[in-house]
């Protein structure tokens, strides 16, 4: 697990959760990369921690020869970099723009993230009721607003900036595939309401490489840890 790497790696928990932006870009860009699931999380982070990989003590982390990377938001930006997520315009002017919106709207998204990874992951199971509920009906509902906006500003054409799929489009389709997945009637509560948002979703589900990976069910072993 420690020795050098030769091609990308992504090591998490088999787990739809932090790491699945990176790993949805990886799979959409075709790339030929190696995901190591984390079993058992002390030895591993003993392992990690002593080869120095672990930079703030947590994962997912990534890997390709020359670069060990943590924080999914920053192996995000990194593959997006690299494989072509980030914009789209080719005037180098231009481009950066829509770098810059691109990130915009990604971090929009972090509240997002953390609303829905607080009230599914960090709730005590006697409270995951009312807090789902009010995921879905209040929180989630004044975000999406502010992300249809976005995409109405950009044409309602699936995409958060230009006319490409970007890693913050990535990041919405995870964030509410994650809703989806454990808040009953969630999905057309949500999408129902906003147009927009919908067909970013439908998009990034239809793109080829995303449909096989998702007909994989790589995280078959955790019935709850299911996409829709």
């Amino acid at each position: 697990m420690t020795s050098t790497v030769t091609k990308p790696t992504l090591t998490y928990f088999k787990l739809f959760a932090r790491a699945e932006v990176p790993r949805l870009l990886l799979e959409d860009a075709g790339v030929d990369y190696d995901f190591v699931p984390v079993t058992n999380w002390p030895e591993t982070k003993a392992q990690l921690t002593a080869a120095g990989k672990l930079v703030f003590g947590q994962v997912p982390l990534y890997e390709e020869p020359g670069l060990t990377l943590v924080q999914s938001n920053a192996i995000a930006h990194h593959l997006a970099r690299k494989h072509g997520y980030n914009g789209t315009n080719p005037t180098k002017k231009s481009w950066e723009q829509e770098e810059a919106l691109i990130d915009q709207a990604n971090e929009g998204l972090v509240d997002t993230f953390n609303a829905i990874a607080k009230a599914i992951f960090g709730t005590p199971a006697d409270q995951q009721a009312e807090a789902k509920e009010k995921l879905a009906k209040e929180t989630l509902p004044a975000q999406l607003t502010n992300f249809e906006k976005l995409l109405e500003k950009n044409g309602s054409n699936g995409f958060f900036v230009g006319s490409k799929l970007s890693y913050a489009d990535v990041t919405l389709w995870v964030a509410l595939q994650l809703v989806f997945a454990r808040v009953e009637g969630s999905r057309d509560q949500l999408l129902g309401a906003f147009p927009a948002v919908k067909k970013l979703i439908d998009g990034v589900s239809e793109r080829e490489r995303i449909k096989a990976y998702v007909a994989r069910d790589v995280y078959a072993a955790k019935a709850e840890n299911k996409i829709a």
